[in-house]
Parts: structure tokens; sequence; C-alpha cells
């Protein structure tokens, strides 16, 4: 009988652990549909929880405050926003790293142009508390790092120009996709067509690292 009793424990605690982790999701969800309709000033906690299907008072027992769910929502889509390059970096494919660099900023761009609203509470609420905005510069340090190393690797397989530096180069290019993606969709300031775009973001950062084409079997990062 203590053995059996013994065994339903980790079963009971393991539920409870995935509905607190079902509840927080549902929360966080919740939130960036509320921050990219509402402007941040005027989000009530209770907007949050209504939203997520839960009790005010609940809301409380996963976040101190709407502020606390804002840097999570900032960290998921600054992640997400970085996760384009995965596709560059990936092991064992075929498609040519060339192509694969068209997907990756096709991508970065979408994300940027499908999470605008929201990126743009985020940049706003970054001004004035210093966790959001470092939640951004941990996750740009990170996608730079990633870069650098990339172009490393293209310099020592003799498919990019020797002679650049890579953190230059990283940094520089990093930052031309997250302005452009800035101004396009969050500040709205330029006009362009996404597919023309797309292709001359491809051609100019091709240029800067001097790539070769390779092969389809590219080599890289088998």
């Amino acid at each position: 009988m203590s053995e059996g009793a013994g065994a339903e424990v980790p079963t009971a605690t393991g539920a409870r652990a995935r509905q607190r982790e079902q509840t927080r999701s549902r929360l966080v969800d919740a939130a960036r549909e509320v921050f990219a309709d509402t402007p941040f000033a005027d989000v009530r906690v209770g907007d949050i929880s209504a939203r997520a299907g839960v009790s005010h008072g609940l809301f409380y027992h996963y976040f101190p405050s709407k502020q606390d769910v804002l840097r999570e929502v900032a960290a998921q889509v600054y992640q997400e926003l970085i996760e384009s390059l995965d596709v560059v970096l990936e092991r064992g494919g075929t498609t040519p790293l060339i192509d694969r660099m068209d997907v990756a900023l096709r991508r970065a761009l979408e994300r940027h142009r499908r999470e605008a609203r929201l990126i743009a509470v985020i940049e706003e609420v970054s001004r004035y508390d210093e966790d959001v905005a470092a939640i951004r510069e941990t996750v740009q340090r990170k996608e730079t790092a990633r870069i650098v190393t990339l172009i490393r690797d293209l310099q020592r397989l003799g498919r990019a120009d020797p002679g650049l530096d890579a953190e230059v180069a990283a940094a520089a290019l990093q930052a031309m996709v997250w302005e452009l993606g800035k101004r396009w969709f969050v500040l709205e300031d330029i006009e362009l067509d996404f597919d023309h775009a797309v292709a001359q973001l491809a051609r100019i950062a091709r240029n800067a690292l001097g790539l070769t084409a390779g092969t389809p079997e590219d080599s890289l990062l088998r």
C-alpha cells in the first residue's frame, strides 16, 4: 500500500506543475494580445486575466505586475526574432548557404511585420524600464555572437572576404536588419515592396561579406 501511495505523488505533482505551466503560458499569450491592442499605460491586469480566462487574483500568483509579464513577453518576442538565423546555421542540409540566408532574412522581416505593434510597445517601455532594455541587449548579443561565428567559418572556408573584421561586420549586418524592421513596420516611415526589399537586403548582405556561391552540397556547418 505504501508503495502504491508513494507512486501517486509524482503523478499528482507533475499534473499540478503542468497545470501551473499551462496557466502561466495562457497569461503570457493573453498579455501578448492585450499589449498589441492597447497602449501600455492603459492596460490593466484585469484585461490580461480576462483575456486568459483566469481570475484577477490568479494573475498575481504568477506575476507581480503587468511590467513583469511584459518582460517575459519581450524575452519571447526578441528570441523569436533571432531564431530566423537558425536556418542559416542548420547542420547537414543540402540547401546552398546563399539561399538559406535569403530565407533567414525573409523570416526576420516577416516576424518584424507580424509583431510590429507589440514591438512598438516593448520599445516604448524599454526607454524607462532597464530590465526590458537589458533583455533586448542580451538577446542581440547572443545573435551577434552567432553571426560572428558564421562569418569566421565562412572566412576559414574561403567563402567570405578574409579582410573583414567579423565582429564589426556582424554588428553592422544585425543593425541593418533590426533598424530596417523598426523603420518599416514599427515607425512606418518608409514604404517598400516586401519581396523586392528582401531580395535587396540579401544582396547587400552577400556583397558585404564578399560571399561566393558555393555548391548545393554546402559543407559549411555539417
